[in-house]
C-alpha cells in the first residue's frame, strides 16, 4: 500500500503541475483526474467519502476553469 501511495501522491503532484501549465480549454480532464487521485488517496488514508481539502478542491476548479490564479504571468485579453 506504502507503493500505491507514493505512486499516487507523485501523480497528484504532476498532475496540478499540469494543470498550472495547460491552456485553459485543456485542464478540465486533468482537474477531474486530479481530484480522483486525491480520492483515492483519501480513501486510502481511511478517509472514507474522499474527502478532499476544500482549498485544493477550490484550486482545482479554478483551475479547470482557467480562474485568476490559473493564468498568472499571461497578458489580460
Amino acid at each position: 500500500m506504502a507503493d500505491r501511495k507514493a505512486s499516487l501522491e507523485a501523480l497528484g503532484e504532476v498532475l496540478w503541475a499540469s494543470i498550472q501549465a495547460a491552456d485553459p480549454e485543456k485542464r478540465a480532464p486533468l482537474a477531474a483526474q486530479y481530484r480522483a487521485t486525491l480520492s483515492e488517496l483519501a480513501d486510502l488514508d481511511g478517509k472514507k467519502g474522499g474527502k478532499v481539502d476544500p482549498l485544493d478542491e477550490i484550486a482545482a476548479r479554478r483551475a479547470a476553469r482557467g480562474g485568476a490564479a490559473a493564468g498568472k504571468g499571461r497578458p489580460a485579453v
